[in-house]
């Protein structure tokens, strides 16, 4: 579980990169440019992308840290993480999407070009591909980065 989980992690974060830095069509559609876009324009990356970067990046570092040196603090820190950046997408996109929003910036997301696998309903506004691959690779993050820690600390000979 532990190799599967450092994949899952370093998949995330380089899928992540991926779609921050480079444009992708319909796939990662957004109103500011996308990082190399905006390099290339001569503007500087704002501290924003640089702690989004560093976010998304630190639980892959964290991760395979904890595997090289067995840590079970550096584990915890990264599942930890994992937790929050899954609870923001299921409060970003899986609550309105559920249960409907008036919010005017994803009634707008509704109806513009992005990729979506589900269908969008009323005011039940589909995440997009993007954010739906987002949360199924933190699921699997997260559930072998949770079998990886239940492995430290009651190892399977042990049991």
């Amino acid at each position: 579980m532990a190799r599967s989980s450092v994949w899952f992690h370093w998949l995330l974060a380089a899928y992540l990169w991926l779609i921050s830095l480079v444009s992708l069509g319909n796939w990662n559609a957004q109103s500011e440019p996308h990082m190399l876009a905006a390099l290339r324009a001569g503007q500087s990356p704002t501290i924003a992308d640089m702690v989004f970067l560093s976010f998304i990046t630190v639980p892959a570092l964290l991760f395979t840290f904890a595997i090289l040196r067995r840590s079970k603090l550096a584990l915890v820190a990264a599942l930890g993480l994992d937790l929050v950046w899954l609870a923001l997408q299921v409060i970003s996109w899986w609550i309105p999407y559920i249960f409907g929003t008036a919010k005017p910036w994803q009634v707008r997301y509704g109806s513009g070009p992005t990729t979506k696998w589900l269908p969008s309903f009323g005011l039940h506004v589909a995440p997009g591909a993007m954010h739906l691959l987002i949360t199924i690779l933190l699921v699997a993050a997260i559930v072998t980065g949770t079998a990886t820690l239940r492995n430290v600390i009651v190892p399977p000979r042990a049991r």
